[in-house]
């Protein structure tokens, strides 16, 4: 996966939090973390460390988020 590719996916994560219903909070927090997951570990592979603090920051911000679903 290229850095666009990872960027892209960093990107729906934070989409699929601003655009989530209260009905599907949990769902879309879940989704996002899913797939900043996938982004940490593919930019990790490709030894692209500003993806990964981007990756890591974001998902270190689900913490925070009221009514977080747990991973």
């Amino acid at each position: 996966m290229d850095p666009k590719e990872i960027f892209e996916l960093i990107v729906k994560a934070d989409e699929a939090l601003k655009y989530a219903t209260e009905e599907k909070g949990a769902a879309r927090t879940k989704q996002a973390r899913d797939l900043l997951v996938r982004a940490r570990d593919e930019a990790r592979a490709i030894g692209n460390d500003g993806l990964v603090e981007q990756a890591e920051r974001r998902l270190a911000d689900l913490e925070d988020l009221p009514g977080k679903a747990s991973g």
